[in-house]
């Protein structure tokens, strides 16, 4: 399946999802929504973040109401390690189970969820505007390499398991294939109709701090940009690291019904929270 294909897939099936979201409203109800609207056409255009210096390591954003400059930095080394190492484990466990070897299903700890807080804007079903939401988070390809990953994805998207695990292996094999600048999550459940806290916010106040949890803990702090899938304007980048994000989640887990935003994470600061060990200390910024 090329290109053209997968988005038009992708295109078609999100239509019938809009559609659904509207009976999703009853359920959802209006309490989950911000106070201020969004969303025009079905689109949204996060307008507290410029990245048009990202290439040269500097975000600007609008923060508590003031525009400044937030210089990027690359996750430590020891993050790295630790995240690169464990993201191995994880696929090796999978690959045990899936040929007959034993072994026990992963653990929800480790380098693939943060816990991810933002602050800013009050959902009407809270009287405050702080949140904390669970994400699934990864590393961002280089771009030098992501259109080749892309790519990769997209042509292979049907091949075996035990195949894909060791695409993923190799991929996570050195740091040298990632921008340590940067995070990805994915924006899963945000509609016209349904809106998540953790979206809401981000669109308002756009620093948000991810907690990893494992023998180790870091805490990894940063300027959290929105992509549409659709925006163009965000840059051939952004929009080459969410088709990633989705294609990603479809290699592994099986296909989208539509492409998602994406969650770009600028990385400021990383913190060692290691209990007795890190105990809180600034390792990058």
């Amino acid at each position: 399946m090329d290109r053209r294909e997968f988005l038009e897939k992708a295109g078609k099936a999100s239509g019938a999802l809009l559609l659904s979201s509207f009976a999703g409203k009853a359920l959802a109800g209006e309490m989950e929504q911000g106070v201020v609207e969004l969303w025009n056409s079905g689109s949204f255009s996060q307008d507290c973040v410029d990245v048009s210096n990202e290439a040269r390591g500097v975000i600007r954003a609008k923060v508590d109401g003031v525009w400044g400059n937030y210089n990027t930095t690359d996750l430590p080394e020891e993050f790295l390690e630790w995240n690169l190492t464990a993201r191995i484990e994880v696929l090796d466990k999978i690959r045990d189970m899936i040929t007959g070897q034993g072994g026990s299903p992963p653990s929800l700890a480790g380098p693939h969820n943060a816990a991810m807080a933002t602050r800013g804007a009050r959902r009407n079903d809270s009287i405050l505007t702080i949140n904390n939401a669970f994400k699934g988070m990864g590393l961002c390809p280089g771009r030098e390499i992501i259109a080749e990953k892309n790519e990769y994805m997209r042509v292979n998207i049907d091949s075996s398991m035990p195949a894909k695990i060791d695409y993923l292996k190799d991929l996570y094999s050195t740091s040298e294939n990632f921008d340590l600048t940067k995070m990805i999550s994915l924006e899963l459940y945000s509609t016209p109709t349904f809106e998540t806290h953790t979206f809401i916010n981000l669109m308002q106040e756009p620093v948000t701090s991810l907690v990893f949890l494992d023998s180790k803990s870091y805490e990894v702090r940063g300027i959290g940009q929105l992509v549409d899938a659709e925006d163009a304007s965000c840059g051939e980048y952004a929009t080459q690291i969410v088709e990633y994000t989705n294609l990603a989640h479809s290699f592994f887990h099986g296909a989208f019904p539509r492409l998602f935003p994406g969650i770009l994470v600028h990385i400021l600061e990383t913190f060692d929270n290691t209990p007795g060990t890190g105990r809180g200390v600034l390792v990058s910024s």
